[in-house]
């Protein structure tokens, strides 16, 4: 009876154990993506190594939340420059920080489009193996049920010149039950474009049928797929 008393005792011991360790991960994690943090060259997230842009890059937003389709945990970081007292530049990363069995499905807001700048997706039309990018015009607004790392960038960029319209080039990456989702804006005020007066994708001026016949645009536009062909060649791999 006492073996009996002390096996259960120890199971105990080893599942508070475990939720410590657990627990002591998910602080970890917060931690390394604190608010306020600045970060060069490449940051972490959920232990993957996403590349950034050239420059310095200050942590604006951060959130952990559970999957719509309940598969885990997701992690979402915003990471901003600034141009003077004006918004440059910002990326939102998500990724998953549990694998999931059943995938999670080909992103079609970035695969296979056709009705974008410029891009690449692969051919093989897999659900749980892709690696797609685009360069696309994306208007600046929440949306339907935005999550709150995106409430959180768009109250902290209110202030400070967030564009109606923003160039994004737009990466999806996933395999065998892992993704990553990167999205990388531009401002094209601060290149010397005017900002457009609303976030319609259609109608604005820098839908390709419309940008097309300006040759300033035409040239940034350029400018942008080649970083995106960079970025993308630095980004695959990065699930495996």
């Amino acid at each position: 009876m006492g073996g009996f008393r002390r096996g259960c005792k120890n199971v105990r011991f080893l599942m508070a154990l475990l939720v410590l360790i657990a627990s002591a991960g998910t602080a970890a994690r917060a931690q390394n993506l604190r608010l306020g943090a600045t970060y060069r060259d490449h940051v972490i997230v959920a232990d993957r190594s996403v590349p950034l842009l050239d420059g310095e890059w200050t942590v604006v937003a951060v959130e952990e939340s559970r999957s719509s389709k309940g598969s885990g945990d997701i992690e979402q970081v915003y990471l901003a420059q600034m141009a003077g007292n004006r918004l440059s530049r910002w990326i939102h990363i998500a990724t998953n920080e549990e694998w999931s069995s059943g995938g999670w499905g080909r992103n079609k807001h970035v695969c296979d489009r056709k009705d974008v700048h410029a891009g690449y997706s692969d051919s093989s039309n897999k659900p749980q193996d892709s690696e797609c990018w685009i360069l696309n015009h994306v208007g600046q607004t929440l949306g339907k049920n935005p999550p709150q790392a995106s409430i959180d960038f768009y109250r902290w960029s209110d202030s400070r010149g967030r564009p109606n319209m923003a160039l994004a080039l737009s990466y999806y990456l996933e395999k065998r039950g892992d993704f990553v989702r990167a999205d990388y804006y531009f401002n094209p005020v601060v290149a010397g474009f005017r900002d457009t007066g609303g976030a319609g994708w259609r109608g604005s001026p820098w839908h390709a049928d419309i940008a097309s016949k300006d040759e300033r645009k035409l040239a940034y536009l350029r400018e942008l797929k080649a970083t995106g062909e960079e970025l993308f060649g630095r980004l695959k791999g990065i699930v495996k």
